[in-house]
C-alpha cells in the first residue's frame, strides 16, 4: 500500500524561529516532533476514577457494529483492549499516521459536527497508529464490522462483559479504499447513530459535548465494551495535543476554492517554497525537490495562480510542482 502523505506543520516539523535558510521537509525521512519513547496506553492499566473521565449516562446497550480493531491481529490477545503506542510503533510511523490522518479526520469532523481530537485517539487507539492487521489491510481505523460496498476483512477480535470477562470472537470488517473512508463512516455512525437508537452517540456531538472529555465518557460502554475506554481515549488526546486540530477544518482565502485531492511532484531545485492561511511567505520551512505531497483542497489566488494545501497552515504553489 502507497500512502500518500500530507505535511503536518505542527506534528512533523520543528518550527525553527529566526533561521536565514528554511528546514527542507522530506516527506519519507522527515522524524522529528513525536517522542521516541511512547507512553503505552493500556485500558487494562487504568482506573476508571481518572480525573480525566467524565460519566456519561448509563449504558443498556452496547454497539455490537464495532469491535476493537487494534487486538484482531491475534485470537491471543485478550488480555488488553489495546496499547496503542506499542513498542513496535516507531516514532517516524506516527508522525507518517498523523500526517495523513490529521486532514482527514478533520473534513470527517466538521462534516459531523465532532470533535477531531476524539476522532483522532479513536484511530490511534483502535489501529495501533495505523499498524493493526485491520488497518494495513483494509484502512479500517474505528473497527466497524460488516462490509463496505461489499468488502470486508475476516479475522478474531476480543470482546469484553462484565458477566463474562474477555472472550475471542469472530467477525467480518469493513474494507475501505482509504483512511478518509474510514473517518467518513465513523463520523456518519456517530452523527447517525445504530439501527436502534438515531440518537445513540449524541453525547459525542459538539452541541451536546462542553468538551472533547464529555464526547469521550459517552463513548465509553457505547462504542467499545472496554471499561477504561474513556481514559484511554483522553491520556492519547493530552499526551499528542490532538485537541489543537479541534474546531472547524480550516477556510482557505482566495478564490475558486476546491475540494480536489491528489498528489503533487516538487520538480524545482533546492526546494519548493510555501505560503500561509493569509498569502504570507513561510521563511522557515520548505519542501525538499523531488518529494511527494498529498494535497487535500485548491485554491486560485487573485493572480489566476493555482495552489496546493499540503500542511494544516501550508501551501505550495502550481509552478512549483506538478500533479501526479
Amino acid at each position: 500500500m502507497n500512502k500518500k502523505v500530507l505535511l503536518t506543520s505542527v506534528a512533523v516539523l520543528n518550527t525553527l524561529a529566526a533561521v536565514a535558510a528554511p528546514t527542507v521537509a522530506s516527506a519519507a525521512t522527515d522524524t522529528t516532533s513525536v517522542p521516541e519513547n511512547s507512553e503505552q496506553v493500556s485500558n487494562t492499566n487504568q482506573n476508571n476514577s481518572d480525573t480525566d473521565v467524565i460519566s456519561g449516562s448509563d449504558v443498556t446497550k452496547a454497539d455490537t457494529t464495532v469491535a476493537h480493531t487494534a487486538v484482531v491481529q491475534s485470537a491471543a490477545s485478550t488480555k488488553a483492549v489495546v496499547q496503542a503506542t506499542s513498542s513496535g510503533v516507531t516514532s517516524a510511523q506516527q508522525q507518517a499516521f498523523l500526517a495523513e490522518a490529521v486532514p482527514m479526520a478533520q473534513q470527517a469532523a466538521s462534516k459531523y459536527n465532532l470533535y477531531t481530537s476524539v476522532m483522532l485517539a479513536q484511530a490511534i487507539l483502535e489501529s495501533a497508529w495505523g499498524t493493526s492487521t485491520l488497518a494495513t489491510q483494509g484502512h479500517n481505523l474505528f473497527g466497524i464490522k460488516g462490509d463496505y460496498n461489499g468488502a470486508y476483512v475476516s479475522m478474531p477480535t476480543s470482546e469484553w462483559s462484565a458477566s463474562a470477562g474477555w472472550y475471542t470472537i469472530y467477525a467480518n470488517f469493513r474494507q475501505y479504499p482509504s483512511y478518509y473512508e474510514s473517518f467518513l463512516d465513523n463520523g456518519n455512525k456517530l452523527r447517525n447513530g445504530v439501527a436502534w437508537n438515531s440518537s445513540y452517540y449524541s453525547g459525542t456531538w459538539k452541541e451536546n459535548a462542553a468538551s472533547y472529555k464529555d464526547a469521550t465518557a459517552w463513548l465509553q460502554g457505547r462504542y467499545a465494551t472496554a471499561p477504561n475506554y474513556a481514559s484511554s481515549l483522553n491520556s492519547l488526546i493530552t499526551r499528542y495535543n490532538l485537541t489543537q486540530y479541534d474546531g472547524n477544518a480550516e477556510t482557505n482565502s482566495g478564490a475558486d476554492n476546491s475540494a480536489d485531492t491528489g498528489t503533487v511532484h516538487v520538480n524545482v531545485t533546492p526546494y519548493a517554497t510555501l505560503q500561509d492561511n493569509n498569502g504570507k511567505a513561510v521563511k522557515n520551512r520548505a519542501l525538499s525537490p523531488n518529494s511527494d505531497w498529498y494535497f487535500n483542497k485548491t485554491k486560485t489566488d487573485a493572480n489566476g495562480v493555482v495552489w496546493y494545501h499540503v500542511a494544516t497552515t501550508e501551501w505550495v504553489s502550481a509552478s512549483q510542482v506538478s500533479v501526479k
